[in-house]
């Protein structure tokens, strides 16, 4: 099992760390985010962007001023689709802090921490069910002398409990950096592009199989107050699926349920509670998992490419505080799970399972 591995432990008591001392930063960070509008002169405090959808109730925008945590799509949406958290409005804030700047009174940073995602999930199995035990981190940063340009460092490595039938490695990690780019074009329409270089690897095979070039280009379209539109693609650069359609419609019913009716991750959330400090959210959602990694068979010491896939339905509680922190509590139902390999030699059909998952977005 995973958790006797010397590694595993390490990499778990690293993440705790890591949520305490990210969560602390942020608190500190961003407890004055209400204040900015009041108090312009103050440098050290960030620049506000708006969502382009506007509820009736004006609280529901205050949950998170960072232009990469959601509001309209929520953290697993976002990284399902990889749909723009927020769309910005126009801000001339910029170009007065540059003014000021070149007077000495102002320093706008070249990059600056926008958000940081921590994330664990658990697919029990054993024997030739494979179980998968996952941990995740990713840090985005923004440039403010080029408003709408992100990049997101990420790492991640999966614990796979099994099969027997087959010689899958104990191990497999995923590392990128995506680029992103996002566009206003006017009120209604906008637009962004990502591409996302990465390594996916035993680390025993790093070579061109192991490397996966991601990306997407989506547009997105204001109807009105109530409904936004989403269409492009998605590139997985995977074995199984190398492109993905990304299109649907988000609804707001009220300022309390939303409908997103977006391919390939369909979910329902409903507010359950809400007060100054928080909101709290449960969510029904649908998703595609899965993935491709360069593998060294161990009998043979032959290079391969293992790649699987999933289907899974989840229930969550999510809670968005005012000082932009996010947490996600789901359950799963994880069916359809197939392992395939490039060479055709040792693929089969694997039983369907559950899952649990924690994500923490500061």
């Amino acid at each position: 099992m995973f958790f006797q591995s010397r590694q595993a432990v390490f990499l778990i008591i690293a993440l705790c760390v890591l949520f305490w001392s990210g969560a602390e930063a942020s608190v500190h960070a961003q407890s004055q985010p209400a204040m900015l509008e009041e108090d312009e002169s103050n440098a050290s405090r960030p620049l506000r962007h708006r969502t382009i959808f506007k509820p009736r109730d004006p609280d529901i925008k205050q949950i998170s001023q960072s232009p990469q945590v959601p509001d309209v799509l929520d953290a697993e949406a976002r990284e399902a689709l990889g749909i723009p958290p927020q769309l910005l409005d126009d801000d001339q804030s910029w170009e007065e802090a540059g003014d000021e700047s070149a007077d000495g009174e102002t320093f706008v940073p070249f990059i600056a921490h926008k958000s940081a995602t921590a994330a664990i999930s658990w697919l029990p199995g054993s024997g030739d069910e494979l179980g998968i035990f996952s941990l995740s981190l990713s840090e985005t940063a923004e440039f403010p002398r080029f408003e709408g340009f992100t990049t997101t460092p990420r790492f991640g490595v999966h614990y796979l409990d099994g099969p027997v039938t087959t010689d899958l490695p104990a191990r497999v990690y995923d590392t990128s950096v995506a680029f992103r780019w996002f566009n206003k074009v006017n009120e209604q329409w906008s637009y962004e592009l990502e591409v996302a270089p990465g390594v996916y690897s035993d680390f025993k095979n790093v070579t061109s199989d192991s490397l996966r070039i991601t990306g997407k280009g989506l547009a997105y379209y204001v109807h009105s107050r109530s409904k936004q539109f989403v269409m492009g693609v998605v590139y997985l650069d995977r074995e199984d699926i190398m492109l993905l359609p990304a299109a649907g419609m988000i609804m707001w019913f009220s300022e309390g349920s939303r409908l997103e009716l977006i391919f390939p991750k369909p979910k329902f959330t409903y507010r359950v509670e809400k007060d100054e400090a928080k909101e709290r959210w449960l969510y029904v959602a649908g998703e595609f998992g899965g993935g491709s990694w360069g593998i060294r068979r161990g009998p043979t010491g032959i290079d391969d490419i293992a790649t699987y896939s999933d289907l899974r339905l989840m229930g969550g509680l999510e809670t968005k505080h005012t000082n932009g922190m996010i947490s996600q509590f789901e359950i799963g139902y994880v069916f359809n799970r197939k392992l395939e390999y490039k060479s055709d030699v040792g693929n089969y059909d694997i039983s369907p399972t559950g899952m649990i998952r924690y994500q923490l977005t500061f």
